[in-house]
Formats: C-alpha cells, structure tokens, sequence
C-alpha cells in the first residue's frame, strides 16, 4: 500500500480498531444525521446532548439505547468537521446530506475507504455489473494480513461488518441495492468536493469519484 493518497500513509492509523473505525455503529442514516449535525451546530453540554437523545428523543428512537448508539455513531463520524460541514449536512438537500454523510463514514473507516478505492475501482474499470460477498470476503482476508487482529474478531461482527459496509455503499448510491449490488455511477456535487478540499481529504475525493 504504497499511494501517496492512501491515509494509512496521510494519517496516524496504529491499530485494528483506528482502520475498522466505527463502521459497525450502522450505515448512513441520514435523516438522524441531519438532526445530530443540528444539534452539534449549537453545541450542546454533555447535558443538553442527552436531553435531547434521551429526554427528548429527537432521533425518534424506540428506546433509549438505540436513540444514544445511533447518536454516539454519528457523532464520532462528524463531530470533529468545521460549521459548514455540519450546516450542510443539517440543512443541504438529501444529496449533499447524502454525500457528505459517505464522505464522513469513509473518513472515520479507513477500512471502507480502501473497499472503494480498490475492490469497488477496480470493479468499474473491469467493467462489471455488480460486486458480490466474495469481493468483501476476499477483501477482509487481505486486511486481515494487514492487521491481524481483525482476524480475532467474532463471526458475529464481522458479518455485521459487512452488511453495515454494503448498506453503506448502497446508500451513498454506488450499488442499486444491497441484494442485487448492481454497480451505479456516483457524481461528486461541486459544493460536497469544495468542502472535502478545504479539510485537505483528497483522498476521500477519490474513494467518492472512483479515480
């Protein structure tokens, strides 16, 4: 793994968990995304953060444990981003909420990141019609010599791994759906690449692009 734009060589990435991110915490979810980022814009105490998950409910969750799981996920993913970031996730259309949403969840998974840039890259430039589980399988049995502690994981998780790795792919938009994974062209909204420029995470612009 030798790319100047690899963030293994960009970022400070140590360990398994650093690589694996919080990838298992769930997929996009971008209308409790667009509430979390509203709620960071105000920035609430610790106080005002579990008033409105837990009190109030904003997430509109079942129970208190999912509502908090959820939030914590999608703070850990955006919580670090600049206002804009977060305004436009909060009050940008569904696209861009969309799109900036993938941008995040690569950025806090490592791991993902390098499924699009290589496996889902590679998979358009052969030009075929959809990805399968084999190419995640295959996948993680590479990484898992990159970092071996993956290995040590649970059946259990690192098939929630998986389901959570597609459905996120699904909903960014680059496969139809998670059965069929047809293979979908994504292109990169001018507003969601600027934002992506200024926090300096070209590399996230090429795991979005696909070039």
């Amino acid at each position: 793994m030798t790319s100047t734009n690899n963030p293994l060589n960009k970022q400070a990435i140590k360990t398994h968990k650093d690589y694996l991110g919080d990838l298992i915490g769930g997929s996009l979810m971008i209308k409790e995304s667009q509430i979390v980022a509203e709620l960071l814009l105000k920035k609430p105490s610790q106080e005002e953060w579990l008033d409105a998950i837990v009190n109030r409910n904003i997430l509109q969750k079942r129970s208190d444990a999912s509502a908090k799981r959820n939030a914590a996920t999608i703070k850990k993913r955006i919580e670090n981003m600049p206002d804009e970031y977060l305004e436009q996730i909060a009050f940008g259309s569904t696209e861009v909420s969309t799109q900036l949403m993938f941008a995040a969840t690569l950025i806090n998974s490592t791991l993902l990141a390098d499924f699009m840039r290589n496996v889902v890259l590679d998979a358009k430039r052969m030009f075929r019609e959809s990805l399968d589980v084999g190419d995640w399988e295959s996948y993680w049995e590479d990484r898992c010599r990159l970092f071996p502690e993956l290995a040590n994981m649970s059946d259990a998780s690192t098939y929630k791994i998986s389901q959570v790795a597609f459905k996120a792919i699904a909903d960014g938009g680059y496969i139809e759906s998670t059965r069929s994974k047809k293979l979908q062209n994504v292109y990169l909204l001018p507003e969601v690449r600027q934002l992506l420029l200024s926090i300096d995470r070209e590399d996230i612009i090429a795991a979005m692009e696909l070039i």
